[in-house]
């Protein structure tokens, strides 16, 4: 009874941390909630809507939604992921968990807060710990194989990457290496499936695949705090290889760092770094005595970093939207949104949202509306040949209203993936009819 207080605990901490301690314009988590939020409207995946991840976590997360279609519920089945793998680390670590959730709590310089929130990345996340578990604990090798294909059918390239340690068991245990490869397939043979019965084969080969190319030569960012970061990760565990060749597990450790390519930024390089300090703190010895200790340090945290980000953004409001509760923001940027809905509302034509891509998820979930390919337009989310693709999209439509954002065409940030090209075509395409803030209004007429 005990142990389940302890988790129930964890699980409202999360809650609250998701919800209000680290929740500030998190774009990342409208966008993994829009894809849950479509599947849960009937819409299929590729082919109503671009999306570049194999489709395991928007499934999964869908779920809750089925019974509450609102942000909350997913901030819910997210606290209730984040506390199962909480469980995996106190079985694997033991009272040092405790420093695993310290961690959690650190918002700079390396992000590893970030890693709380929803979507794919943690999915493979809490997918690779529990891998790790069952691995160390000799369990079925056939399950070993199913948790590998699950993380395929969650971010593909990651699946496949981290599938190659198994190898090494086709030249030293082929029993062993054909039931986890058995296993991997499982999955997999679903997933074909779904995208057969769905019809959405084609449209999946094209952007997940196909589109891959694309994806790692239009977004390749650099943040070289973040970079060296990682090589000093990437040298501790291959240290730690070198010491223990024969421990497999450690090479499924340093392949989860392809999790940062081809975007080095702080979100990706500190869900690798998760793995290392868990492999540093698997490795230490932990004094009872600082137990207590460091849950109050966890909970000052919590509270100085909830006040530096009301400072810091100089006042923040809490809004009720359709579908999205308590969602936090600026009161600039609140402001802004409200002018825009009402502008939007206003109108006799339809509108399509061609900003950066949670803003057009934001305004299309809070008005109820299906999502479609002009709602993500960034580089890399279209598959093969993908701008000039939605060119085509862009001449076929008439008498509708794009909304643009002029700071993402005219900014010079080298680390974003909106598609300047699309935003300027659609202006030479269309007239400005209003401006809002940042926003701009056009009107393209029928030809």
């Amino acid at each position: 009874m005990k142990k389940n207080y302890k988790y129930i605990l964890l699980f409202i901490f999360f809650f609250i941390s998701l919800t209000f301690i680290f929740n500030i314009s998190r774009g990342d988590t409208f966008v993994n909630y829009g894809f849950s939020y479509a599947i849960k409207m009937g819409q299929i995946p590729y082919k109503d809507f671009n999306m570049v991840i194999t489709p395991l976590s928007p499934i999964i997360y869908s779920i809750g939604l089925i019974f509450f279609n609102n942000i909350i519920t997913f901030y819910l089945e997210q606290s209730l992921l984040l506390t199962i793998l909480f469980y995996y680390f106190d079985k694997l670590l033991g009272k040092k968990s405790i420093l695993m959730l310290l961690c959690f709590c650190i918002p700079y310089p390396i992000a590893f807060s970030s890693c709380i929130f929803p979507g794919y990345n943690f999915l493979v996340l809490l997918l690779s710990i529990m891998f790790m578990y069952y691995f160390k604990n000799n369990k079925n090798d056939y399950l070993l194989g199913v948790i590998l294909g699950l993380i395929f059918c969650t971010k593909q390239n990651i699946g496949i990457v981290l599938f190659i340690p198994t190898i090494y068991y086709l030249f030293k245990d082929k029993s062993k290496f054909m039931k986890m490869f058995i296993g991997y397939l499982i999955p997999i043979f679903i997933l074909l499936l779904y995208l057969i019965i769905t019809g959405s084969l084609n449209y999946f080969i094209n952007l997940c695949l196909l589109g891959l190319l694309d994806f790692n030569d239009s977004n390749n960012y650099i943040d070289i705090f973040c970079l060296v970061s990682f090589v000093l990760g990437i040298i501790y565990l291959i240290c730690k290889i070198f010491k223990n060749r024969k421990n497999i597990l450690l090479y499924y450790e340093l392949l989860f760092g392809v999790v940062v390519f081809p975007i080095i930024d702080y979100y990706h390089v500190s869900l690798f770094l998760i793995i290392v300090v868990f492999s540093i703190i698997d490795s230490i010895e932990f004094n009872d005595r600082y137990y207590k200790h460091i849950i109050y340090f966890i909970f000052s945290i919590c509270v100085i970093w909830s006040f530096i980000t009301y400072k810091y953004f100089n006042g923040i409001t809490i809004t009720n939207y359709n579908h999205f509760s308590l969602v936090i923001n600026t009161k600039r940027y609140s402001d802004n949104s409200k002018k825009l809905m009402k502008y939007v509302n206003s109108l006799d034509k339809d509108v399509i949202y061609f900003m950066r891509g949670s803003e057009n998820y934001f305004y299309k979930i809070s008005n109820n509306k299906k999502l479609d390919y002009f709602d993500l337009p960034n580089h890399g989310n279209y598959g093969y040949d993908g701008i000039n693709m939605m060119k085509e999209r862009i001449d076929n439509v008439n008498d509708v209203y794009f909304i643009i954002d002029s700071n993402l065409i005219n900014n010079s940030d080298i680390g974003q993936q909106y598609i300047k090209e699309l935003g300027k075509y659609v202006k030479k395409k269309s007239e400005k009819v209003e401006e809002i803030g940042v926003y701009e209004i056009y009107y393209k007429k029928s030809r």
